[in-house]
C-alpha cells in the first residue's frame, strides 16, 4: 500500500506542476482570441494593400524571431525560463494600447512589429520550460494538453468578440476598443500565473558581452553539426516558406472577396478550433505511441489544400466547412511539431536551438510574405483581383506539395 502511493506521488507532484502551464494557456488565449483572428481584417479595413498585407506578415514575422537567439542563449545560461516569459508576455500585453489609436494600415503594422519584438522574449523560454517538465516520452500528450487549453481559452472570447464588432457601429477603433483592453487584461494576467511554477536554478552568472558574442555563435556552430536538427530546419523553412506565400491573400480574402462580416470570421476560426479541441487529446496520445513523424506528414499535406479552397471558395460559409478537416489536421500538427524539435534539441540547449529554429522560420516567412506581398499586387494589377489571388495560391500550392513530400525524409525520434 505504501509502495503504491509512494509510485503515485511522484506523478501527481508532475501533473500539479503543469497546470499552473494549463491554466496560463487558458488566460492568455483569453486575450488572443478577442484580437488575434481580426488583426487582418482590421488592417484590410484601415486600407491596407496587397503589398502592405505582405509587410502586415513579414514584419511581425521577423520581429518575432530576430532576437530569439539572444534570448533563447539568455534563459539557457541563466538557467530559469519563467522570468523572461513573464517579462515578454506583459511588454505584449501593453502594446494593445497604442493599437487603439492607430488611424491606417502603415501605424499597425509598426506597433505590431514592435509588439513581435519585444513579446519574442517569451517564445523560446516558454517552449523550454514544457520541455524542461516533461520527459520526451511524454511530450506529444503535454504539448497537446497545453494547447488543448490554451484552445479552449480563445474559443468563446473569439466568437464573443466577432458578435460584438458586428453588433457595434462606430469607427474601426471604436469597434476594436473593448477586444483590445480584453487583451491587456488577459496577457498580464495569464504571466501572474507563473509565479506558482518553481524552476530549478541551474544556471551562471550571466556575462551579457559573452552571451552576445562567443557563446551565440558557439550556439549556431553547434546546431549545424546536430544533423537531424539542420534537415528538419531545411524540410521546414522549405514548407514555410511556401505557406506563407498565402498568408497576405487569405488575410484579404474573407474581407475583399467573400464579404464576410467580422461574426463569420469569427465562426470561421471557432469551427476549426472547437474541431481541434474534440482530437487534441487522441493527437497527443498518437503522437507519444505512433510517433511524431506520420502526423507530422499528414498535417503538411492536409496543409497543401488551403490555397486550394480560399481561391475557389464561393462563400465564407463552403470554407468554414472545409476548416473542420483544417482542425482536425491541426491537431495532429500542434502534438507532433513542438514534440519533434524538442526532441532533436539538446537538454541543455533547449532554449537556444528553438530559438535558432525560430529564427530561421522567421527569414524564412519574412521573404515568402513580403515578395507575396508585392508578386499580388503586380497579378491583380494585370487580370484583376479574383485571378490575381488564385494565382499567387496557385504558387503556393505547388510549393506546399513539393515541400511536403519532403517530410517523408525526415527520421521518427520517438523512442520506443
Amino acid at each position: 500500500m505504501n509502495v503504491k502511493l509512494t509510485e503515485k506521488r511522484p506523478v501527481e507532484e508532475k501533473e500539479a506542476s503543469l497546470r499552473p502551464l494549463y491554466v496560463r494557456s487558458v488566460v492568455n488565449q483569453l486575450g488572443l482570441g478577442m484580437v488575434n483572428p481580426f488583426v487582418s481584417a482590421y488592417a484590410v479595413d484601415l486600407g491596407a494593400s496587397s503589398s502592405d498585407m505582405g509587410w502586415f506578415q513579414s514584419s511581425s514575422n521577423i520581429s518575432n524571431n530576430i532576437l530569439q537567439v539572444f534570448w533563447g542563449r539568455l534563459s539557457d545560461t541563466a538557467g530559469r525560463r519563467i522570468p523572461f516569459i513573464v517579462l515578454g508576455t506583459v511588454a505584449l500585453s501593453l502594446l494593445w494600447i497604442p493599437m487603439m489609436f492607430v488611424t491606417n494600415a502603415t501605424q499597425l503594422i509598426i506597433i505590431l512589429s514592435i509588439q513581435a519584438l519585444v513579446g519574442s522574449m517569451a517564445t523560446p523560454a516558454w517552449t523550454a520550460l514544457i520541455g524542461d517538465l516533461v520527459p520526451s516520452i511524454k511530450l506529444g500528450k503535454a504539448n497537446a494538453n497545453v494547447n488543448l487549453w490554451a484552445s479552449v481559452g480563445g474559443l468563446v472570447t473569439t466568437i464573443a468578440s466577432g458578435i460584438l464588432m458586428t453588433s457595434m457601429t462606430g469607427t474601426d477603433q471604436q469597434i476594436f476598443l473593448i477586444p483590445l483592453i480584453v487583451a491587456m487584461v488577459c496577457g498580464i494576467g495569464s504571466s501572474l500565473v507563473l509565479a506558482k511554477v518553481k524552476e530549478k536554478k541551474k544556471g551562471e552568472r550571466i556575462s551579457f558581452q559573452k552571451n552576445l558574442t562567443s557563446d551565440i555563435i558557439k550556439d549556431f556552430k553547434s546546431a549545424m553539426r546536430t544533423p537531424t536538427f539542420m534537415k528538419y530546419c531545411y524540410v521546414e523553412g522549405t514548407f514555410q516558406f511556401f505557406m506563407s506565400i498565402a498568408w497576405p491573400v487569405i488575410s484579404m480574402t474573407p474581407r475583399k472577396i467573400l464579404h464576410a462580416s467580422m461574426l463569420w470570421i469569427a465562426v470561421l476560426s471557432v469551427v476549426q478550433t472547437i474541431v481541434t479541441i474534440v482530437f487534441q487529446g487522441w493527437a497527443g496520445k498518437l503522437a507519444d505511441t505512433v510517433g511524431r513523424r506520420p502526423l507530422m506528414i499528414f498535417h503538411r499535406f492536409v496543409l497543401v489544400t488551403v490555397p486550394i479552397a480560399y481561391a475557389f471558395a464561393p462563400s465564407i460559409e463552403i470554407l468554414t466547412l472545409v476548416g473542420i478537416v483544417w482542425g482536425f489536421s491541426q491537431a495532429l500538427g500542434s502534438a507532433s511539431l513542438t514534440a519533434y524539435l524538442l526532441d532533436i534539441s539538446p537538454e541543455k540547449h533547449r532554449g537556444s536551438y528553438i530559438a535558432i529554429y525560430n529564427t530561421i522560420m522567421g527569414i524564412v516567412t519574412f521573404f515568402g510574405s513580403l515578395s507575396a506581398g508585392y508578386l499580388t499586387d503586380y497579378t491583380v494589377s494585370l487580370f484583376g483581383l479574383v485571378v490575381g489571388f488564385q494565382i499567387v495560391y496557385l504558387v503556393s500550392t505547388i510549393g506546399r506539395g513539393i515541400a511536403a513530400a519532403m517530410y517523408l525524409t525526415l527520421d521518427e525520434t520517438l523512442k520506443k
